[in-house]
């Protein structure tokens, strides 16, 4: 202890904190900081130093501290070879916080300096291993001033920070005065500073004016880029008066510092302050204190397609302020205005072409409260008469005035605007227009745009647009950016004369309805007419075609069904479409709407579709049908676009009545010879119903023989014979091929009618007599030749498909017992 208590006595007396003291001139000495004073200490001096009174700071961490004569090097912009930024930011901080007596204050400047200069130096001077700042200060404050180290831990990275941020600052700057004048009142107007500090503040001084909001000549902490209102202070006369001004202002820190150098030791910087540069401006042209009425008009509308004519006029005074009365109201001034109108477009002229029509007169007379403050609207009377330039020419005349007015106008003062003032200019329109109201998917859109009555001298502009109207939106409601279809010519089509001009759009891409908006321009890009969206004329609709069918209403067992569609309305002109046909067979028990199933599928084209160019009819191909009942047509519309998917136009339903064929039951009536001689020839004949055209069917007979007295049986032990088949091809009558039998008795025929449904299946057997039909025994005798009498069997009819009853032995061989002597047959055909 006796051995540190000297130590701490010494060190005790080399810390200074918050020292303040003079020094001669040219001398650093401490100023505001914490630490020890000399040229090569253990953890150095942390504030400033005070050279010639100012409160100076080591600009570069660990050299030796500037304990000798300091040299006043003054402003300087390169400063130990630091970069502007640096140089900026050094400034701002010394300039900001360095100039104080607090040691935290200075000791966190001190540090910001350094480490702004040279961080990495700054970090490790005193031996400090990390690459925190906080870390760095606290590092030597815990041994020189611990009880200070977390503010001036907090003040270094703050100020570092802000001065890191900084951009870089201007050396010099410029700035001038502007100066404006009221139109309406020349008294009045606005100063600006303009400056290239944007940033400047200053003070400004006035000659012949003050500031409007606070009656004074000078303004203090005015703002470049603010006009701040003025009011003029003219003499006694009305002569001319120039408002002028001037002032001084300060900018952003430059990127300098006062810089101070000592041998031996550390370079430091002082504040080198703000940027700071004088303004003044003058009117450009003297303000005048006369009054001279005058007023500008502008049309409320260029281009209008009927109405009124419609003015905006503006009253101002072209010298001096607008007088104002003994009340402080507005003097009153009235202008009067010939309104004309021609068929071409006006050009400027002193006088009114002998052409120009007079049309309408028009007058406006200003307000005491608002006086030339505010435009007024002038509206003629009337709707305009029709198409053409109207053109209005207003005059402000002393005859005719308030007596006030007068008197403080010059004597016999007149005014008047030129005939043809491009903002007097309104021209009537008449341009409507018709687009194509129906097209087909892939066909071009059209719209004709039609202009009558009179145009610009330069002529119009056409464009056109298409929106796509969506489901459930009304057609006005479309005309939307999201529905925009296109929008065109790319160079807009120019006509000259009235006429009729037709613009084609895009090829109609989907089903659907499309709106048109037609639009007109001058030569300067002025609308003259656009269409409103949605209207009747300017809708195209790309409807979707529809179908009708009529289906064959019924056809015989085996006949062809066919299906014809009738398709009506436009038929896209791109991609295919086609017809495709599918068939069901109707369900016992099964409601006609609901019988078209995959189970009750007879035939489908979707493989062989038609395709369709064109509206019109067409047949489907033929389906020979082998069921009877109803069958059920479904026809169906595809559209394909190019290098799309099929689509689903229209879709027939299941069960419609003119979609039906009924397919005929197929029906056999026979009849055979009632008597023949011993080996005489006799047959049978067969009449076919509910067959149809073309079917590939044949009819076989047989015959059986009994004893006249017996009844009748048939079974292969008395089968006598077979005929060869008869072949049908429809609906007819049918004879047997003739029979021979040498074996008096009963002859028994049975007529077995049978059907092919394609060439190489097996026949089917759609009918089967039965043995002993009315009608169908011949007697054979030998009294048959006497022309003996026998009463005759009554013709029968037998229907039913699936009748048959021959003994299921009917096809064993004949010989299985003996029978009666052969007959003999053959094949003719009675009808076919």
């Amino acid at each position: 202890m006796k051995r540190v208590l000297p130590a701490l006595l010494i060190i005790a007396a080399l810390v200074v904190a918050g020292l303040v003291a003079t020094r001669p001139a040219q001398a650093a000495s401490p100023g505001s900081g914490f630490g020890e004073w000399g040229p090569s200490t253990r953890f150095g001096w942390h504030g400033s130093m005070i050279v010639d009174g100012i409160h100076t700071y080591c600009i570069f961490p660990g050299l030796p501290l500037p304990t000798g004569e300091s040299q006043d090097r003054g402003i300087s912009a390169d400063a130990a070879g630091l970069d502007p930024q640096r140089l900026t930011a050094i400034n701002m901080l010394i300039s900001t916080y360095g100039q104080t007596t607090d040691p935290v204050q200075a000791a966190g400047v001190g540090w910001a300096v350094k480490a702004i200069a040279d961080r990495e130096t700054a970090l490790h001077t005193f031996g400090y291993p990390g690459d925190s700042l906080a870390g760095a200060v606290d590092w030597v404050f815990r041994h020189i001033a611990p009880a200070h180290s977390l503010a001036v831990q907090h003040l270094v990275e703050t100020y570092y920070a802000e001065g890191m941020a900084m951009p870089v600052g201007a050396q010099t700057a410029s700035g001038s005065l502007q100066f404006t004048t009221d139109a309406s009142d020349p008294l009045l107007g606005t100063v600006t500073v303009i400056a290239d500090q944007p940033d400047a503040r200053g003070t400004l001084a006035l000659e012949h004016a003050v500031f409007t909001d606070t009656g004074e000549a000078t303004l203090e902490d005015a703002r470049v880029g603010q006009a701040y209102a003025l009011t003029a202070t003219p003499g006694t006369g009305r002569e001319p008066v120039t408002v002028r001004g001037s002032g001084t202002f300060q900018g952003g820190f430059r990127p300098a510092v006062h810089h101070f150098t000592t041998a031996g030791g550390q370079d430091t910087a002082g504040p080198a302050g703000r940027t700071e540069f004088p303004v003044a401006g003058e009117d450009a042209t003297p303000r005048e204190t006369t009054f001279a009425p005058v007023v500008t008009t502008q049309v409320a509308h260029r281009y209008i397609p009927s109405g009124r004519y419609v003015d905006d006029v503006t009253f101002l005074s072209a010298r001096g302020a607008w007088p104002r009365t003994a009340e402080q109201g507005y003097l009153p001034v009235r202008a009067t205005a010939t309104l004309y109108r021609t068929d071409r477009e006006p050009l400027l002229t002193p006088e009114v072409p002998a052409d120009a029509e007079v049309v309408a007169t028009l007058e406006a007379t200003t307000d005491g409260a608002v006086g030339p403050t505010a435009p007024y609207r002038v509206e003629s009377d009337e709707p305009l008469p029709g198409p053409g330039f109207y053109t209005a020419v207003w005059t402000i005349d002393a005859d005719g005035q308030h007596a006030e007015t007068i008197a403080a106008l010059e004597e016999g003062y007149r005014w008047q605007e030129q005939f043809g003032e491009q903002t007097q200019i309104t021209m009537l329109t008449a341009v409507s227009s018709q687009a194509e109201p129906v097209v087909a998917v892939g066909a071009p859109l059209t719209d004709d745009l039609i202009v009558s009555g009179v145009l610009p001298a330069d002529g119009l502009h056409l464009t056109a647009s298409v929106h796509r109207v969506p489901d459930g939106v009304a057609e006005a409601d479309a005309c939307t950016p999201e529905n925009l279809l296109w929008a065109g010519p790319e160079q807009p089509v120019h006509i000259t004369a009235p006429g009729r001009t037709r613009i084609e759009g895009p090829a109609a891409p989907d089903f659907g309805t499309y709106v048109w908006r037609e639009r007109a321009v001058d030569a300067q890009g002025l609308l003259v007419h656009e269409g409103a969206c949605g209207v009747e004329a300017e809708t195209t609709r790309a409807p979707l075609p529809t179908v009708e069918t009529r289906a064959l209403a019924a056809v015989g067992w085996g006949g062809e069904a066919t299906d014809t569609a009738i398709v009506t309305g436009p038929i896209p002109a791109t991609g295919s479409t086609t017809l495709t046909f599918q068939l069901h067979r109707g369900t016992e028990g099964v409601a006609p709407a609901d019988a078209c199933t995959p189970d009750s599928l007879v035939a489908d084209t979707s493989a062989t579709p038609i395709t369709v160019t064109a509206a019109g009819e067409f047949l489907s191909p033929g389906m020979r049908l082998h069921h009877p009942g109803a069958h059920y047509w479904i026809e169906r519309l595809w559209y394909t676009p190019e290098g799309g998917e099929p689509r689903l136009l229209a879709e027939g339903a299941c069960g419609l009545e003119n979609e039906t064929t009924m397919v005929e039951r197929p029906g056999l009536t026979t009849r055979a010879v009632e008597r023949a001689a011993l080996d005489a020839p006799f047959h049978d004949s067969a009449v076919i119903t509910g067959l149809g055209e073309g079917v590939d069917a044949e009819v076989v007979f047989t015959v059986f023989h009994t004893e006249a007295d017996e009844r009748p049986i048939c079974t292969p032990a008395n089968l006598e014979t077979t005929t060869t088949a008869v072949p049908v091809t429809g609906a007819g009558e049918y004879r047997s091929p003739e029979v021979r039998s040498s074996t008096p008795g009963a002859k028994h025929w049975i007529a077995e009618l049978r059907a092919r449904v394609s060439p190489d299946a097996e026949p089917v057997v759609l009918h089967t007599g039965t043995c002993g039909e009315d009608g169908e025994t011949t007697y054979v005798d030998v009294l048959a030749e006497t022309g003996a009498a026998t009463p005759p069997a009554p013709m029968r009819v037998v229907g039913g498909l699936g009748a048959v009853l021959v003994a299921a032995g009917l096809l064993v061989a004949a010989g299985a017992r003996r029978r009666p002597a052969p007959a003999t047959s053959a094949a003719t055909p009675e009808t076919h």
